[in-house]
C-alpha cells in the first residue's frame, strides 16, 4: 500500500486549515447541498467533502456516508490533495496504490474513487470534493468537468465562510479608541480608514494580485440636498441610517460596507461574477425605489440612489486601488449625469477593451 504523501508546504497548509476553522464536525447544509448534487449527478455510492488534517480526515459533509473521519495514511483524499486536476481511480482493486489499503479489502470496501482537491482563497489545498462506489465506475471528460466545477462551488463556500469571520475577527482585535476611528457613528458601518483596513485583510494589499474576484458598487443618495434643505438634518439623518439599514440587509454579511462621505457608500462584494455585479446593484436600487422611508415625524419620502458599478476578476493586479476606485465614480458621475435612479456598470481597465457599458434605470 502507497501511505498518502506528506505536502512540501504542510505547514503552511494547516496553518491555514486552523485559521479557516473547518476541522471539525460542525453541519454545513451550504456543503451538503453540493455533495448531495454530487451524489446524484453521478450516480454513485457515495459523496463527500473531506478536509485533510494533520493524521486524520474529516468528512465535513457526507452524502449517503456514515463515518465522520478517519486514518490520514491510508486515505484516498491524502493523495488527491497533491493534484492539480481531478483523481480518478476506476478501480483500486487493480491499483498497485491501493489494491491493499484497508478501504478496499474490508466490508464495505472503496473500489471507484474520484476526487478533486478543494482550496483556500490564497489557493492552499484543504480538502477534497470526492465521489465513491463498491463499483468499478468510468469517468467521462464531462464528468471530469462537472466535478471541477462541484469542486469550484466548494471553494466558494469556504471563501465565504472564512469571509464571514474576518470583520468580526478585525473588529475583535482592535481596541477601543482604534475601533471607533474605524467605524461611522451614525450607520456604524465602516468608515474610509475602516474601508482601506478591511479590504487590505478580505482581498489583498495593495501591490498583490487579487486572490478573488470582486464587485464594486458606489451609491449615492439622489438630491439629498434638497431632503436636507427641505426636511432638515435630522430628518435627513434617518434616511442615511435607513439606507444603511437596506444595504446591510440585502447584501450578504461577509460584503464589504462603508459610507465614505455624507451620503455615499462603497460595497465590495466578494466571489461576485460580472454578470452578477450589476444585477445586485440594480436589485438594490429597486429596493429603495419601491420601499419609501418613514421617518421619525411621521413623514414619508420617496428617496432614490445611483450606482456606478465595477467589477475585477481574480488575479487583477491590486497596485492601484485608488485607480479601481476612480472608476466606478466616474460609472456613478454618469449615473447621475443621465437622470439619477439607475445604474451604470463598467468594468476595469483591464476588460474595457471589450466591454460595454450597462445602463438600468
Amino acid at each position: 500500500m502507497e501511505h498518502a504523501p506528506i505536502p512540501h508546504n504542510e505547514a503552511e497548509r494547516q496553518g491555514i486549515i486552523t485559521r479557516m476553522r473547518i476541522a471539525t464536525f460542525d453541519a454545513e447544509p451550504e456543503l451538503d447541498r453540493i455533495t448531495s448534487l454530487a451524489k446524484r449527478i453521478f450516480d454513485v455510492k457515495s459523496a463527500t467533502m473531506t478536509v485533510i488534517d494533520h493524521d486524520r480526515q474529516i468528512f465535513k459533509s457526507r452524502a449517503n456516508f456514515e463515518k465522520l473521519e478517519s486514518r490520514r495514511d491510508i486515505s484516498f483524499c491524502g493523495h488527491a490533495i497533491t493534484q492539480t486536476e481531478p483523481m480518478v481511480i476506476k478501480d483500486a482493486r487493480i491499483d498497485p496504490r491501493f489494491s491493499d489499503n484497508p478501504l478496499v479489502i474490508c466490508d464495505t470496501p472503496v473500489i471507484f474513487y474520484a476526487g478533486m482537491p478543494v482550496h483556500h482563497h490564497e489557493g492552499q489545498p484543504v480538502g477534497t470534493l470526492c465521489i465513491f462506489d463498491d463499483k468499478p465506475r468510468e469517468m467521462s471528460q464531462r464528468d471530469t468537468d462537472n466535478l471541477k466545477d462541484l469542486a469550484y462551488l466548494v471553494d466558494m463556500v469556504l471563501l465565504l465562510r472564512f469571509a464571514q469571520f474576518s470583520q468580526r475577527r478585525l473588529m475583535q482585535s482592535l481596541d477601543e479608541a482604534v475601533r471607533q476611528s474605524m467605524i461611522d457613528p451614525m450607520t456604524g458601518l465602516w468608515n474610509r480608514r475602516g474601508l482601506d483596513e478591511i479590504l487590505d485583510r478580505e482581498l489583498a494589499p495593495e501591490g498583490v494580485p487579487l486572490t478573488e474576484p470582486c464587485g464594486i458598487l458606489l451609491c449615492d443618495i439622489d438630491h439629498f440636498k434638497c431632503v436636507n434643505d427641505t426636511h432638515g438634518h435630522l430628518i435627513g439623518d434617518e434616511v442615511i441610517i435607513s439606507i444603511a439599514g437596506m444595504l446591510k440587509n440585502h447584501l450578504r454579511e461577509n460584503d464589504i460596507i462603508a459610507r465614505v462621505g455624507g451620503e455615499e457608500f462603497v460595497c465590495v462584494i466578494p466571489g461576485i461574477t460580472r454578470e452578477t455585479t450589476p444585477k445586485i446593484a440594480e436589485k438594490l436600487c429597486n429596493i429603495l425605489r419601491n420601499t419609501p422611508i418613514n421617518t421619525s415625524e411621521g413623514k414619508t419620502l420617496g428617496v432614490t440612489i445611483s450606482i456606478g458599478a465595477t467589477w475585477i476578476a481574480a488575479g487583477c493586479s491590486n497596485d492601484n486601488r485608488k485607480a479601481i476606485f476612480e472608476i466606478a465614480d466616474a460609472a456613478l458621475y454618469r449615473a447621475k449625469q443621465s437622470g439619477r435612479d439607475r445604474v451604470l456598470f463598467t468594468p476595469n481597465a483591464n476588460e474595457q477593451h471589450n466591454e460595454g457599458l450597462f445602463e438600468q434605470h
